[in-house]
């Protein structure tokens, strides 16, 4: 196949009859009035209207109709797209792809806008990174936002510092700062929060919608706060419902919390959840079945081969190497196989999908209190046979 060398004669012919060249190495193929252009200098123009006002602006490229069309100073800009940074005047080193992308920029610089209508209100903020149509559509003079996704942060106006990946993400973030949400609308009803951290699809618009609430962590699918104006609630895992000044595990109504400050954590109790209520007869003889241990833990490379943590030939060691207090787990079970009056769903002692043994000694506590009020007994009935 013959290939044509294109020349300027061939570009100056009637085939292309709106070629112009201009400055140093600039050329511009499409109808328009321009300004004073030949200061500017390697520029590329292709479209009706573009670079109408082209003064001395350096580095500019622009292809689709109207677009950097009142651009005056500004360098180092791409517009493509039709009417892409078709306001812009004096800002420099924006990107904009797709229809009316910055459409509304005139001075910032630094944006990125990729998708149509992204950041097509911005005026003067920069910095501003949006990927996706609408992605930070209503944007004015914030700076320094991250939206990567349809409609993320798409009501953001004059808001600075945030992060949205994922469609609707922060979606109705309007003058809340430093919010962060990763996944399709997450913190998507946030208006004016701030501080919050959403990760996870549905995060903090589930059942009830985050909105004004700031300080916020919220981690796991549909993960969400128990109101629109929750402050400072950390939560991780799956559909669950967190509370102001607490930290909340779990899935679903089966969760665990900490209050923010106190060390113990809390579950469920209520008695309106619990049937075939009885007393508990597991207490003292348990208690002297188990066998409290010191000892030192293995390295990695001593661990049996089929634990997660073991690391072949390795010579560090496994969490410490303290001299810990504490039970063995296979002592443990033996204790709990030899004791009668343990009920199933007593969870001392379990295993792992590695083989592995764990022991949560916090279970001991309803044990250890039977334990306690035995022992309570056999003093009172002591004190009583010596006659005091």
């Amino acid at each position: 196949m013959a290939i044509t060398k294109v020349t300027s004669a061939l570009l100056d012919s009637a085939a292309v009859p709106a070629f112009k060249t201009f400055g140093t190495d600039s050329i511009m193929i499409g109808d328009t009035t321009t300004g004073t252009i030949d200061a500017a200098n390697y520029n590329v123009g292709l479209g009706v209207d573009v670079f109408a006002a082209l003064t001395s602006g350096d580095y500019n490229v622009a292809v689709g109709t109207s677009s950097l069309f009142v651009n005056t100073t500004g360098s180092n800009n791409t517009a493509v797209g039709r009417n892409a940074l078709v306001a812009n005047t004096t800002g420099s080193a924006n990107i904009a792809i797709g229809s009316l992308a910055l459409g509304a920029n005139t001075e910032a610089s630094n944006n990125i806008a990729v998708g149509k209508d992204a950041l097509g209100a911005t005026t003067t903020g920069a910095g501003n990174t949006a990927v996706g149509s609408a992605a930070l559509y209503l944007n004015t003079t914030a700076s320094n936002n991250t939206a990567v996704g349809l409609l993320a942060l798409a009501a953001n106006t004059t808001a600075s510092y945030n992060t949205a990946v994922g469609a609707s993400a922060l979606a109705a973030n309007t003058t809340g700062t430093n919010n962060q949400a990763y996944g399709q609308q997450a913190l998507d009803q946030v208006t004016n929060g701030s501080q919050n951290i959403g990760i996870g699809n549905g995060t903090g618009s589930y059942l009830v919608n985050l909105t004004t609430g700031s300080g916020n962590i919220l981690i796991g699918h549909v993960v969400h706060t128990t109101t629109s104006g929750t402050n400072y609630a950390t939560g991780v895992g799956y559909n669950l419902s967190c509370a102001g000044g607490y930290t909340t595990l779990g899935q679903d109504s089966t969760d665990i919390r900490a209050q923010h400050g106190v060390a113990t954590w809390a579950t469920v109790s209520d008695e309106r959840y619990k049937k075939d209520i009885a007393d508990s007869t597991t207490g003292l003889s348990f208690i002297n079945a188990l066998q409290p241990r010191t000892f030192k833990y293995k390295t990695l490379g001593e661990l049996p081969e089929t634990f997660n943590a073991y690391e072949a030939d390795s010579t560090e060691v496994f969490k410490n190497s303290n001299t810990n207090h504490g039970f063995i787990a296979q002592e443990v079970k033996a204790a709990i196989d030899a004791d009668d009056s343990i009920k199933d769903g007593f969870r001392l002692w379990d295993d792992r999908e590695d083989g592995s043994q764990e022991v949560a000694e916090a279970a001991l506590i309803p044990v250890l209190v039977k334990a306690i009020q035995e022992l309570s007994a056999e003093v009172e009935t002591l004190k009583s046979q010596i006659g005091e």
